[in-house]
């Protein structure tokens, strides 16, 4: 029983490593190409940059809502469909919709 799960543990943090060092291959690759920086200072702006909500503080809490009922709602619905492919996928998945979420809801700029 202890072994099934520390290899099941094992096989998901493999895949995570190699999720996690495809996708900084593509960006070197992709940044590479046209012989650019991996990363630019605009974009470690834009990391180091509070969220900027030009709006008043009712509008700003029912943007937060907004943010919180989508993402606890495609959540669940990635959850309910993509589980079945593994904890890396579905990890992966998620981090990218919330990512977005969060950027074109509250992201005005």
């Amino acid at each position: 029983m202890l072994f099934t799960k520390l290899g099941y543990i094992l096989s998901e943090l493999f895949m995570l490593l190699i999720v996690i060092g495809l996708a900084e291959a593509i960006l070197r690759f992709r940044r590479g190409v046209g012989l650019r920086q991996l990363f630019t200072e605009i974009e470690r702006g834009k990391l180091k940059a509070p969220i900027r909500i030009r709006a008043s503080a009712p509008v700003r809490y029912l943007r937060y809502a907004l943010v919180f009922v989508m993402t606890v709602i495609l959540g669940a619905i990635e959850i309910a469909f993509i589980s079945q492919f593994g904890a890396t996928i579905l990890t992966g998945a998620l981090l990218l919709t919330i990512t977005a979420i969060v950027r074109y809801t509250l992201d005005k700029s």
